[in-house]
């Protein structure tokens, strides 16, 4: 019992620690304001599986894995090198997997993500230079859609479109041009994108690939 005691004395003063030293970097923290709520994810429970189809009725489902809202840490370097601290920022995170491959099998890169965070207008690391002001944005990780680029980049400055799919209007719809890949693997399992149709408290509920296939989300 005395060593149980211990041991919870113990981690209950590392926490305390970790927190003053949290506190004490003088990092700058860009937390989520009130009117990022109307941009968040609100349908994608862990666990869900999204059924996208296209004009031929095929399908490509991917099971969400992680939603997850968090404070997180942007910096660089490593345990070798040293590591460097820039700021803290609010992000929802949503990875989904397609269920072409084992669940949990990131080698294959089949996982797609998407971070909605907040973030300095301005950001360089050399020389530093994070602003005081910040935004409110959205990264989409392609990694496994065998594209030209690895994540496609959400400003929310572009226009807003209405989209009906099977008889459900979509009126806060934003269009992403992808640059397409001019030599993606002609085995592999996903396709290669050219659009992706991102709507604002949905995700993502359709892409155009560059065999003109049309996928939208069913459900």
């Amino acid at each position: 019992m005395k060593k149980l005691i211990i041991l919870l004395a113990i981690i209950a003063n590392l926490g305390c620690s970790n927190e003053k030293e949290e506190i004490s970097d003088n990092l700058q923290y860009f937390k989520f304001q009130q009117t990022d709520s109307d941009n968040f994810i609100n349908s994608t429970e862990v666990g869900k599986v999204l059924i996208y189809k296209n004009q031929n009725n095929s399908e490509l489902k991917f099971k969400v894995l992680i939603n997850k809202t968090e404070k997180q840490l942007e910096s660089s370097g490593n345990f070798v090198n040293g590591s460097t601290k820039y700021f803290y920022y609010d992000e929802q995170r949503i990875e989904m997997q397609s269920t072409l491959f084992a669940e949990g099998d990131f080698c294959c890169n089949s996982s797609f993500y998407l971070s909605l965070k907040r973030w300095p207008k301005v950001y360089q690391t050399n020389p530093t230079l994070i602003s005081q002001d910040s935004k409110f944005i959205t990264n989409i990780g392609l990694v496994p859609f065998e594209t030209g680029i690895q994540s496609a980049f959400l400003d929310y400055s572009e226009a807003l479109l209405s989209i009906t799919i099977n008889g459900t209007a979509y009126n806060k719809v934003r269009k992403i041009e992808i640059i397409p890949n001019p030599s993606p693997n002609p085995n592999w399992q996903l396709p290669s994108l050219k659009n992706i149709y991102f709507e604002q408290n949905k995700g993502v509920i359709g892409f155009d690939d560059i065999q003109n296939n049309e996928w939208r989300l069913q459900n």
